[in-house]
């Protein structure tokens, strides 16, 4: 590698290109980070100026280029491995220095001299001058509003880009700037440093000449750069991955990124063309996925893309992946396992698998598939899908045997779910099933494996067992921050048993809520063996029941009555909460104003009963039982 020390004006005052690859990552500076201390960098060696101190440049950081071999353009042409927010930053507070220079002096001899670090004279034999004549092409993501800042006036950006944001409804003449900054962070960099430029200026009480003169001085000559230029020797990734400076961090998912696409430079592949067809979607803050938008899973909260990534890989190496060292296990799959003829078709591998991701995190359809991922995310359990992209996935599974296995699974973690078995051995449980499948493809070969598990962490609980859990176990207490997984059982049991007879209704589980029959506090209107209990009595039972020698005495009875509200027979689905004084009301006004506001079948069960005890609760745990047995099939 050839290494280099220059100053800026000796970086941009020639004809050069600097071209930020189309795999590079958006421009992601901001104003607290890196912004403000650059333009305190810049106020300091402004006042050693001043102050007539010895100038020492300030190392502004390292740049590193990969000179291109081209035959197209007469201009030299590089590629920025690394240093792209730098250069960018610098581009932009060159214009916004431009432009309040053309504010306060408007020295036309000035103002080319700034024209001439940000864009190429037109040569001789130039034949397409429009896309060389800037210093600087950024990645298509930034490329229109960083020609339009560096190619027009301050007045003209602020027409095209800032004042459009104030037409917007509700949005104010106080508000208006910064959410224009916020939406974009090459405007926001841009107002940024023109502002402070502009304040700088403008409070100044001494010749407006010299103090632009001095700062232009500053600008050109201290601040230095680490050049360091590539030969077809070098290794550009590891380079890559070695640099670092004052710039943002780069995520795992950014490092993976680079690491495809310098690959696929080394091999003259077409970098346009497999970016466009494989990876814009993950870079584009527009398409209709946000892969970039944060989701938590357990205490991690990252990148969707990150998510997926490490989904991918822990099928394909089928091992646990850390969640620090996503980039890592990359690189251990592609140099050790992968088998790729060339980076496309790694590409387009990981594309096709981020398809299936995309359908399981936003599932849309009836078919096994979607209600097996609808429910995951109810449930919020994640491990699992590095198994299902692999089934998805496989062409050697048929689609018949893909839907067995679907249903399967969603037997299996909805009878678990319903009996409070444990989800913490989960991420072993499912890469013990990923090895399997990867092995035996068929559906009843897999059933096998999942009825031969006996211990909770694994069990696929049978009939007796989920009959013994739903009598008996208080679901919506022990579940009380899973409630939508409560009710979209019950939604399913309500298609059940509407069958084919019953008129077709689409069901959404939108503002459902779950209602208790036997109230939650029940005992001003509902007696107890024929006694209405106190207020103080309800209260002191969960204590008073530790001392009562009578296991039928009055506190135990309470208990049981407590616990027996919260089993899956006391519980149905509304479309919208009762009104409380409703919902506290005794049986008879209470089933009336169900039967009033309620079309679902599920709430004509208790409309013939004349009572509702612990009894009844019990007999309609048996009655869901028998449906949730036929739907969920172990």
């Amino acid at each position: 590698m050839n290494l280099g020390k220059p100053i800026l004006e000796e970086l941009f005052n020639k004809q050069i290109r600097f071209r930020i690859p189309v795999f590079q990552r958006h421009y992601v500076w901001n104003e607290q980070d890196q912004l403000m201390p650059l333009w305190e960098d810049f106020l300091n060696k402004y006042n050693e100026r001043l102050s007539k101190k010895k100038i020492h440049p300030h190392y502004t950081g390292s740049i590193v280029l990969f000179h291109e071999n081209t035959t197209t353009s007469t201009l030299s042409s590089y590629s920025v491995i690394d240093g792209q927010q730098r250069l960018t930053t610098f581009q932009i507070f060159i214009a916004s220095f431009r432009e309040v220079s053309r504010k306060y002096l408007g020295d036309e001899s000035l103002i080319k001299e700034l024209d001439k670090f940000l864009f190429n004279e037109k040569s001789f034999g130039d034949k397409d001058y429009e896309m060389q004549k800037y210093k600087l092409e950024p990645t298509k993501f930034n490329k229109e509003i960083f020609n339009t800042i560096i190619s027009n006036s301050y007045e003209k950006v602020d027409e095209l880009l800032v004042l459009p944001v104030l037409s917007e409804y509700g949005i104010g003449h106080k508000t208006y700037r910064q959410v224009a900054k916020n939406r974009n962070k090459l405007l926001g960099a841009y107002l940024f440093f023109y502002d402070q430029l502009d304040n700088l200026v403008s409070e100044n009480e001494g010749d407006l000449t010299e103090l632009i003169t001095q700062f232009l001085l500053v600008l050109k000559r201290d601040f230095q750069f680490v050049e360091i230029g590539l030969t077809q020797n070098d290794d550009p990734q590891m380079i890559f991955e070695t640099m670092n400076g004052r710039g943002a961090s780069l995520t795992e998912t950014d490092l993976i990124r680079n690491y495809i696409f310098m690959r696929a430079n080394s091999n003259q592949e077409n970098l346009d063309k497999i970016y466009e067809n494989y990876w814009d979607e993950f870079d584009d803050p527009e398409s209709k996925f946000k892969w970039h938008e944060k989701t938590s899973r357990g205490r991690y909260f990252e990148s969707n893309l990150q998510f997926f990534v490490i989904d991918y890989l822990t099928l394909k190496l089928q091992t646990e992946i850390r969640y620090d060292q996503v980039f890592y296990f990359y690189k251990l799959f592609v140099i050790n396992q992968a088998n790729f003829i060339n980076v496309e078709q790694e590409l387009e591998e990981l594309n096709r698998y981020s398809k299936i991701f995309k359908r399981l995190v936003r599932p849309d359809g009836n078919t096994p598939f979607d209600r097996l991922a609808s429910r995951l995310i109810d449930m919020s359990i994640s491990t699992i899908y590095p198994l299902i992209l692999y089934i998805e996935g496989d062409s050697e599974i048929i689609k018949d045997n893909k839907n067995k296995i679907y249903s399967y699974l969603d037997s299996y973690i909805t009878r678990r779910f319903l009996c409070g078995f444990t989800t913490k051995n989960y991420n072993n449980v499912f890469l013990e099933y990923l090895k399997f499948l990867t092995k035996n493809k068929d559906a009843d070969t897999f059933k096998e494996l999942l009825n031969s598990k006996t211990s909770e962490t694994n069990l696929w609980p049978t009939d007796n067992i989920l009959l013994e859990k739903l009598l008996d176990r208080p679901l919506y207490r022990e579940e009380k921050n899973k409630t939508r997984s409560i009710s979209n059982i019950l939604l399913e049991v309500e298609k059940y048993i509407r069958g084919s007879k019953q008129e077709q209704v689409v069901f959404l589980n939108t503002g459902l809520t779950i209602e208790h029959l036997l109230p939650q506090n029940w005992f001003e209107y509902w007696p107890l063996d024929g006694y209405t209990i106190s207020d103080d009595d309800f209260k002191i039972s969960v204590h008073a029941v530790m001392t009562e020698t009578d296991k039928d005495g009055k506190y135990h009875k309470i208990e049981n009555r407590n616990k027996m509200l919260h089993t899956i027979g006391n519980l149905t689905i509304l479309t919208s909460s009762l009104n409380p004084s409703v919902s506290n009301s005794s049986f008879d006004i209470k089933k009336q104003e169900i039967g009033l506001q309620s079309t679902v079948i599920l709430n004509t069960y208790f409309q013939d009963k004349p009572i509702w005890n612990e009894e009844q609760i019990k007999n309609r745990s048996q009655y869901l039982y028998d449906q949730i047995k036929k739907i969920w099939t172990a």
